[in-house]
């Protein structure tokens, strides 16, 4: 059975029931008959048909949900920007911090200080190893 290691389960149950079909369909193998391990071994089949149609049902409820978080953004992007337009609220305001924007009295000008070139002192010369 060496070289069925890397095989999937169900190809090799489908492969059994070929043989067994094919070669001894009469014959009674660890207590069973070839339509009773037919009968016996379809719930690893119907178990992996049912994940499948989990996986698809996933698939489909994770682009639903896509379409849903972009449309719940584009409403929290509207009301960030009303409570910035709204007089009594504005851009520096608590509930405008609190929702993780930063106020407008908190915001840094975007001016980088200039940095002075650092002076530093001449190196020693390394010592003359050469021998004379």
């Amino acid at each position: 059975m060496a070289n069925n290691k890397n095989k999937n389960v169900s190809f090799r149950r489908e492969k059994f029931l070929a043989a067994w079909l094919e070669f001894a369909p009469d014959a009674t193998f660890a207590g069973l008959t070839l339509a009773e391990f037919d009968e016996g071994s379809k719930e690893s089949i119907q178990i992996r048909e049912t994940m499948r149609a989990a996986q698809t049902k996933l698939a489909g409820l994770q682009l639903t949900r896509a379409k849903a978080d972009d449309m719940l953004n584009e409403k929290l992007i509207l009301i960030a920007n009303s409570i910035r337009g709204t007089p009594e609220f504005g851009q520096d305001c608590e509930l405008y911090r609190s929702l993780g924007f930063i106020p407008k009295s908190e915001r840094k000008t975007g001016k980088v200080a200039r940095k002075r070139p650092e002076v530093t002192a001449p190196a020693d010369p390394p010592p003359n190893t050469a021998v004379a």
